[in-house]
């Protein structure tokens, strides 16, 4: 009787070990093409630790790989959740990028998105000077865990900037609070 029971209970372990679902995966570490990290200290921007030069759009081209539309001097990655200005040819490289984290306008009246937003939001990881920006980040969370400038209201309810040489670096959160676009503009050199 005993060994009729061993039996049983060895065959019943032998089932459940087969049944076991195996270990997920661990998520890709971030820096990797499944989970970018794009960096932005003062005006410098990184992707996956490659530099994203201001004076060159074809390195941004060659490090982010073909846009899926270009439009009027508007590239879009749709995929990765970022665009691209380069309307001047008189400016080297592009103007500003936009990265789309949401899709909740400045007011809900709004109706529609703008043509040149990426079909994606962006899902990578988004350090702007050491703090980490995500569609439901809070300005005060942001500007207590960022070094440099702090970002200050703008121009209109829900826009916050500040500036870096001559450049602006800009957050806008929807009608719904959370953070639809973080960006970095070049100002237009002066008129002669």
């Amino acid at each position: 009787m005993r060994a009729a029971s061993w039996i049983q209970m060895g065959a019943l372990l032998l089932l459940l070990g087969g049944c076991r679902e195996p270990a997920p995966a661990p998520p890709p570490a971030p820096g990797t093409p499944e989970n970018p990290l794009l960096t932005v200290e003062g005006t410098t921007v990184r992707y996956n630790g490659q530099l994203l030069p201001w004076e060159d759009t074809g390195a941004w081209r060659r490090v982010l790989g073909p846009p899926s539309r270009e439009t009027e001097g508007i590239l879009t990655w749709d995929e990765l959740g970022l665009f691209l200005y380069d309307q001047d040819p008189k400016v080297p490289g592009p103007e500003a990028f936009e990265i789309l984290l949401g899709r909740a306008r400045l007011s809900p009246h709004s109706k529609g998105e703008p043509d040149s937003w990426p079909h994606k939001t962006f899902t990578g990881r988004l350090l702007v000077d050491g703090a980490t920006v995500t569609s439901r980040s809070k300005l005060h969370e942001i500007n207590r865990d960022k070094k440099g400038t702090d970002f200050s209201s703008g121009y209109m309810s829900g826009i916050y900037s500040y500036t870096v040489e001559e450049f602006d670096v800009w957050l806008e959160y929807g009608h719904d609070r959370t953070l639809t676009t973080f960006s970095v503009t070049k100002w237009l050199p002066k008129a002669p």
